[in-house]
């Protein structure tokens, strides 16, 4: 059981990491391209 409980927990860090990376990923990427688009 409790090694049931770690292994969620590392995968609930991990998961919640992720998402972490590729929000930010993501509004560089909208911020980037509204850049390009204001510059033409």
């Amino acid at each position: 059981m409790e090694a049931l409980t770690v292994t969620l927990f590392y995968l609930f860090i991990g998961a919640f990491v992720l998402y972490w990376i590729v929000r930010l990923a993501v509004r560089h990427a909208i911020e980037d391209a509204d850049k390009r688009r204001h510059y033409r």
